[in-house]
C-alpha cells in the first residue's frame, strides 16, 4: 500500500474525487487528498496508479 508523502493518507482511499475521464488506458481520475494535494490516477482493469501528485495548498 502507498501513502501520501505529505500527510500519510492512504492512496487507496481518495479523500475527494474531483473528476473522472475515460481514456484509452482505462480511466483518469483527478482527486484530492485530505491535505489538499491534487492527485492524478490511472485506473485500468488490473490496478490503480497515482501517476502525478501536487503539493498541498499553502495556508496564509
Amino acid at each position: 500500500m502507498t501513502y501520501c508523502p505529505h500527510c500519510g493518507w492512504p492512496d487507496a482511499q481518495p479523500f475527494q474525487v474531483v473528476s473522472r475521464h475515460r481514456t484509452t488506458e482505462g480511466q483518469t481520475v483527478w482527486s484530492r487528498c485530505s491535505c489538499g494535494s491534487l492527485q492524478v490516477r490511472v485506473v485500468d482493469g488490473a490496478c490503480t496508479r497515482v501517476v502525478a501528485r501536487g503539493r498541498p495548498a499553502a495556508m496564509f
